[in-house]
């Protein structure tokens, strides 16, 4: 074991043309990159000359735009019928200005639930009316730092690379 360490802390020697090689092929690598961007650049600029062209770009990005909008309605769970639970949601972060709670069960909105603070030790709560079922909701503080709920489990999935937690919600015994 001692010689396969030794062995292994010794200075890699290289020869004197290893450097220049490894230089022209980096440069290489470069210059075929370069060259390529252009390329992409001239098709940018010829397609900015054709207004048929700019006019079907522009009605992708609506359609792209209007499905996007429409499909995050869809995905919405307020399934009709289902029980209308109050549920309390807890941050503490004493040095937050703001805190406010979103979900799939406000839309993801910002404005719509709206954290209070509870007392002057940072703690922030609400109580929101949520649908019976399965959520994924998030704190944002200071209306930026997305934050995951640490008293609760990870939802799973991406989440356009923002944190979330998982929360179910069952209906209560009447």
């Amino acid at each position: 074991m001692e010689m396969i360490v030794e062995e292994l802390q010794r200075p890699v020697v290289l020869d004197a043309s290893f450097e220049r090689r490894v230089m022209v092929r980096v440069r290489r690598f470069h210059a075929q990159n370069r060259a390529r961007r252009g390329k992409l650049a001239r098709v940018a600029a010829s397609i900015t000359h054709h207004p048929a062209w700019t006019a079907a770009i522009a009605a992708s990005l609506v359609a792209v735009t209007t499905f996007g909008i429409m499909n995050g309605r869809l995905r919405t769970p307020a399934v009709s019928g289902a029980a209308i639970e109050p549920t309390r949601f807890v941050l503490v972060a004493p040095t937050a200005q703001s805190v406010s709670v979103v979900g799939d069960f406000n839309n993801w909105g910002l404005g719509d639930s709206a954290l209070v603070a509870t007392s002057n030790h940072g703690v922030w709560s609400v109580t929101a009316q949520v649908p019976a079922g399965v959520h994924r909701y998030a704190f944002v503080v200071n209306g930026k730092d997305w934050r995951a709920d640490p008293t609760a489990p990870r939802s799973p999935g991406d989440d356009f690379g923002m944190p979330s937690s998982a929360l179910v919600v069952e209906e209560g015994s009447k």
